[in-house]
């Protein structure tokens, strides 16, 4: 166990070399095992070979089988502090860096519950507090982070509307979002210094905003935005092709709502969209969307499409034939199209990490890597998007 936890911490250290730049990076997996999770970190080169570092035992258990779209390994952008989601004993590991320690015990609180789709995790950018959707009690809360990892609930959990459990945290750090995909809506929150959401504007009904939505299916999954907070996209959890949802946040709430649909696309059910680092930055640039399928017949993959400002077009797609299901997508170069990208899938003989190279709006398969254990959708990439 000490070498592993030594060789792990090289993560915060490797990170800071220039070459990472270039595309080179980690992939931090949460297993989500229900028979005793762990976290894995996987090195990934610039040309997107795959290969295995280390791994962590968090000492819970996951679900094995959470929300596709669900954020469950979090780590700080400095890599001092990483957090993984145990949501099927509703608990939180926390690890500290250098040495990745982890700190005992877990966070556990009575009135947070994961057990039910999963718990999402999303890091304020400044590294106080952690913010946590909780899908079992429907609330969100807000966890402050102590020097050395450890966690503690400041204030009293938000009760959500509906089932909870992706959220996201603008780079900026100024805005939360939380996507109800039960109601089929989505509702932004400011933050505070000291731990306070507060909402901003009601919350966004895409059915009473979207006229197409009477027709169409519209359930916001996971969710990115833009850096500063002002552009949201959110896949759309539908077996009926592939599409995604977008919106403006002003300081009075949503506005300008809208639905993309891909009639082009080879695969379906988008539940995950990413922005490149140069559209995240500028608003204008690649746009990945992690598509999960829906089993045999119901292709999984990723749809590039190009982003300008709020305005989305369809540029190509590419249909994963090996996956029964797809996670999310990162990004691992933190330039430009961010390439190369991750996806995990998953099939009948367990769990694979796959690689794109980026050449524009195409991406080629670089490189695989086969995984074993309980079915798994969270990924995350250090270093981080900047």
């Amino acid at each position: 166990m000490r070498s592993v936890v030594l060789t792990f911490a090289l993560i915060a250290t490797l990170a800071m070399l220039s070459n990472l730049s270039f595309g080179q990076g980690y992939i931090l997996l949460n297993h989500d095992n229900p028979a005793g999770n762990s976290v894995t970190a996987f090195k990934v080169a610039a040309a997107g070979n795959i290969t295995l570092f280390k791994s962590l035992n968090t000492g819970g258990n996951g679900l094995g089988g959470e929300f596709l779209s669900l954020p469950g390994v979090a780590i700080e952008e400095n890599a001092h502090c990483l957090f993984v989601a145990d949501s099927g004993s509703s608990d939180i590991a926390a690890f500290e860096g250098p040495s990745f320690n982890q700190v005992t015990p877990n966070f556990t609180n009575s009135q947070l519950n994961g057990s039910l789709y999963g718990t999402g995790l999303a890091v304020d950018p400044a590294g106080k507090f952690l913010y946590s959707a909780w899908s079992g009690s429907g609330n969100i809360a807000v966890l402050a982070i102590a020097s050395h990892c450890s966690l503690s609930l400041t204030g009293s959990p938000i009760t959500e509307p509906d089932v909870v459990a992706d959220l996201t945290v603008a780079h900026g750090g100024q805005v939360l979002v939380v996507s109800y995909p039960g109601i089929g809506g989505a509702q932004a929150y400011a933050t505070s210094s000291n731990g306070v959401l507060t909402a901003l504007g009601p919350t966004l009904v895409f059915a009473d905003a979207i006229a197409e939505c009477s027709s169409t299916s519209c359930f916001p999954a996971g969710q990115d935005a833009t850096d500063d907070g002002h552009f949201w996209v959110w896949g759309n959890a539908s077996a009926s092709g592939s599409s995604t949802l977008s919106a403006t946040l002003t300081p009075k709430g949503f506005t300008n709502a809208a639905l993309q649909t891909y009639s082009s696309s080879t695969v379906t059910n988008v539940e995950v969209p990413w922005f490149s680092p140069v559209a995240a930055k500028t608003g204008v640039g690649n746009l990945y969307l992690a598509a999960s399928g829906f089993g045999q017949g119901y292709p999984a993959g990723i749809i590039v499409a190009s982003f300008n400002q709020g305005a989305i077009i369809f540029d190509n797609s590419v249909a994963n034939s090996a996956a029964f299901i797809a996670g999310n997508v990162q990004t691992v170069g933190i330039s430009g199209t961010g390439s190369p990208l991750v996806q995990i899938i998953a099939n009948l003989s367990g769990n694979v990490l796959y690689s794109y190279e980026v050449n524009g709006t195409t991406l080629t398969p670089a490189s695989s890597l086969n995984l074993s254990g309980a079915t798994a959708h969270s990924i995350s990439a250090y270093p981080k998007r900047p």
